[in-house]
């Protein structure tokens, strides 16, 4: 060849690509890009259709027995015993499932009786699976140890097969893969998918997926084999009997923890935290397409990805030295898209191939000269980084929002941030109920220095994309050059809100800026959804102290509305002197807890009709530092609650009891409950005395201003109980069905 030719474009075209097809086949057989393959494959597996590929119809498919709370609160204290195992295994084969795999480790001996009862009914199922696995660990020799997790004997022979529970994790801590069997203390064991497919097959394809065990290699998880969804029932439904028995007829049944408390939660492609349970599941619908030859989810062989790599090149290089620019350039767009078309049509179609592949293809087509092409690139990849940066810090607000100044302040916070992303003119946050509709309660934000004009929205449409789960964009009622895109905020099964995004006249809303708010839409739902479950464990925690407290007032013969009395006034005069809301929240759980020390005393001396003598009073006397003892161990109390319970005796003089504390050095939260403890203990009738009029019990009250009672705080109660004090009085009686027993 003469030297001119070598200038001749056409070769001068072929030469960076040569080098980019290289290093490209280079990268491949070096496993380069692993983690980026790594992350656009999960990527792709959470943007798969949830109508994917169908469970196959040749074999059982798959169901899942949860140990979710629920199943802990309603049951025996965990572990279980083993004899509420065995009801669930013939509740289980009675309803017709195929196999019954447990996800749970039955190494340890139970009791001779319930060993013998579990072992009983597994035999006489015959369709049983029990878990088994093992654990390396290196001794200071160096040497290593391999210890054997297997079920006790007795349940090994019971069982119709064992299946390892062991799972490969990626160097990210990601689960992607699953063995097809697992070498344990030198025996081969089928993973507890296989193993339990075999089980439940039907015997004329019991050899067919024996032989697909023979294979060596892990298989990855064809996560998108997670929908349709994967039927799941709660352990305390199934021993209890209340499912439906279809639920589980000729499937292939897996029992295992889902409830956080047992820790077997792991990262996976589709879900930051799903249980190895519904991880085996999956598992068992990869295996059960593959041994029927259905196309699942597999690393494509780097040979083929190469050759892949060559053909694309060879098929779509051109000749650059024969069109223009702009003629090469919508080439080069039109060619990029079959790649990566190609590219994504193989991922869906169960090839993983490495992404390494579309990449390589168009840094070819970009070494054929197009450089009118890199300043368009260049300002994407700007927007998509303002974009990354944008969410980053939206995910750190909604995180730390409800630990800042009240729930409400990450929200504000992410709702400034997206609109300074995205320009708009105003957001507004709708909430939604429970059951999926919109309340009028909603949040607003709009850029400072902005006009104040009402952002009006269409109620029809958030309602339309709440229902049908999807993001709608619409020209604005009185603003037809802007647009409104209205973004549904869902959180799993659970309907949180609606978010609504006012564009700015006369600009569109782009690709980048619609990504962006349908991903915040989604951190925000979750945020939202733990604000709420938040609220609702608070709830539940402040009935369980009033439910404390009404037990002891039975038990001291008050009536049961004193702590509720004592609660509501403090919290009145709380209020009244600018306390902070989550103090005046602990000092009302503190008059509610204040008597709980009484649970130590005797009843003779805590009931009895007349007065106490000194071995009696001295008794009575330590219940404050009972009840604190009671309290201080509660996760979650906070201080002032605690002073309620220890010093709700003490005196403004010094003289109560039980640290004889005096002035300012008591609590104020206790000061204040020790005035309405007192008031309430006086208006109300008790073993040992009558109740006393109101003008005797403010007389007494006076009586003790500066000696047993702060003098200011006496003041102020009798200001709340003028202004508010029947007003109060009624609506406690009213909450609780009784009378007002004050006179």
């Amino acid at each position: 060849m003469k030297a001119s030719a070598w200038k001749d474009p056409r070769w001068l075209s072929v030469i960076p690509v040569a080098c980019v097809l290289t290093i490209a086949v280079g990268a491949l057989s070096l496993d380069v890009g692993q983690s980026v393959d790594r992350r656009v494959h999960d990527a792709f597996v959470r943007l798969a259709p949830t109508a994917g590929p169908k469970p196959t119809l040749a074999l059982p498919d798959v169901a899942v027995v949860t140990i979710d709370p629920r199943s802990l609160r309603a049951s025996e204290p965990w572990p279980w015993r083993r004899s509420t195992h065995a009801r669930a295994v013939d509740a289980l084969t009675a309803a017709g499932a195929r196999a019954i795999a447990f996800d749970i480790d039955f190494s340890s001996a139970s009791t001779p009786e319930d060993d013998a009862r579990l072992a009983e009914s597994l035999r006489a199922s015959g369709r049983g699976v029990l878990a088994t696995f093992s654990q390396i660990q290196r001794l200071e020799s160096g040497a290593e140890l391999e210890i054997v997790n297997r079920p006790i004997p007795s349940l090994e022979r019971a069982a119709a097969s064992l299946g390892s529970v062991l799972v490969p994790i990626d160097p990210d801590g990601v689960v992607r893969h699953a063995p097809r069997a697992s070498a344990i203390s030198g025996e081969r064991i089928p993973s507890l998918a296989r193993a339990a497919l075999a089980v439940a097959a039907p015997e004329t394809l019991r050899a067919r997926i024996e032989h697909a065990l023979d294979a060596h290699d892990a298989t990855r998880v064809d996560y998108r084999r997670h929908w349709p969804e994967i039927q799941t029932i709660s352990y305390i439904d199934l021993i209890e009997g209340s499912f439906d028995p279809k639920e589980v007829e000729g499937r292939a049944v897996f029992i295992g923890a889902t409830a956080a408390e047992f820790q077997d939660l792991w990262p996976t492609p589709p879900s930051p935290a799903l249980p190895g349970v519904m991880i085996q599941a999956i598992a068992y619908r990869t295996a059960a397409a593959e041994a029927m030859d259905e196309a699942i989810q597999r690393s494509a062989p780097r040979l083929l990805a190469a050759a892949l790599l060559c053909v694309l090149a060879v098929l779509t290089r051109g000749r650059s030295g024969e069109r223009t620019v702009t003629r090469l350039a919508l080439f080069l767009g039109l060619a990029g898209a079959v790649a990566l078309s190609g590219w994504a049509a193989l991922w869906f179609a169960g090839w993983a191939m490495p992404v390494i592949v579309p990449l390589a293809f168009l840094a070819a087509r970009y070494a054929l000269g197009i450089e009118r092409l890199q300043r368009h690139f260049h300002l994407r990849a700007q927007a998509h980084e303002s974009s990354l940066v944008a969410l980053e810090r939206i995910g750190e607000a909604t995180r730390k929002g409800s630990t800042d100044d009240g729930p409400q302040t990450g929200l504000e916070l992410a709702l400034e941030l997206l609109g300074d992303v995205v320009g708009a003119r105003g957001i507004v946050l709708i909430r939604a109920l429970p059951d999926g509709s919109l309340t009028r309660e909603h949040l607003e934000w709009r850029p400072h220095g902005g006009s104040d004009e009402v952002l009006r929205f269409d109620e029809a449409e958030a309602a339309c994309a709440l229902e049908e789960q999807r993001t709608i964009e619409t020209p604005e009622p009185t603003l037809p050059s802007a647009r409104v895109v209205y973004a549904p905020l869902v959180a799993g099964p659970e309907s949180v809100g609606v978010l609504v995004v006012f564009g700015r006249a006369g600009q569109a809303v782009d690709a980048i800026h619609s990504r962006t708010i349908a991903t915040v839409s989604a951190q925000l739902a979750l945020t939202a959804q733990n604000l709420r479950l938040i609220e609702r464990l608070r709830e539940t925690f402040e009935s369980s102290i009033a439910a404390v407290a009404s037990a002891v007032e039975a038990r001291d013969g008050y009536t049961d509305q004193h702590c509720r009395r004592l609660a509501a006034f403090s919290s009145l005069m709380g209020a009244r002197l600018g306390m902070p809301e989550d103090e005046i929240r602990a000092m009302e759980l503190g008059a509610l807890l204040h008597d709980v020390g009484k649970i130590g005393i005797r009843d003779a001396v805590l009931n009895k009709p007349g007065r106490l003598d000194g071995e009696e009073r001295r008794e009575m006397e330590r219940h404050p530092e009972i009840g604190a003892g009671i309290v201080a161990p509660v996760v979650g109390l906070e201080e002032t609650t605690l002073h309620c319970v220890m010093h709700h005796h003490e005196r403004w003089d010094g003289g109560g009891y039980p640290d004889g504390l005096e002035g300012e050095e008591i609590p104020l939260a206790a000061r204040i409950v020790t005035i309405v403890d007192v008031w309430d203990a006086l208006s109300t009738a008790r073993p040992y005395k009558p109740a006393f009029s109101q003008t005797e019990v403010r007389d007494l009250l006076v009586k003790g201003r500066g000696r047993q009672f702060d003098p200011e705080l006496v003041d102020l109660f009798f200001e709340v109980l003028h202004e508010q004090g029947d007003e109060m009085l009624e609506l406690i009686a009213r909450t609780s069905g009784h009378g007002v027993p004050h006179q």
